[in-house]
């Protein structure tokens, strides 16, 4: 998930992403790119247990740097201003 200063919508996605996982264990890891946030992104996202990576800013880059650092064998991209379906 590329982040940058998505301090105020994050925890959200994140609660979301806790639920999701509660029902369904095939989520191995959440990898959280921050773009060099000022409003403590980052901080909110290893709180929640995120894996953050540090990325220069730019959407693509983020995503790539991501996917590059991932273990599993699919990956699902999200931003963090969405909300996942249960």
């Amino acid at each position: 998930m590329p982040v940058l200063d998505e301090a105020e919508s994050l925890p959200r996605l994140l609660d979301s992403l806790g639920a999701a996982q509660a029902q369904d264990d095939r989520a191995d890891e959440l990898i959280v790119v921050d773009g060099a946030s000022a409003d403590g992104s980052a901080a909110i996202a290893r709180a929640a247990g995120a894996r953050v990576l540090a990325s220069p800013r730019g959407r693509g880059t983020q995503l790539g740097h991501g996917a590059r650092a991932a273990r599993g064998e699919l990956l699902l991209f999200l931003h963090a201003d969405m909300q996942l379906a249960p």
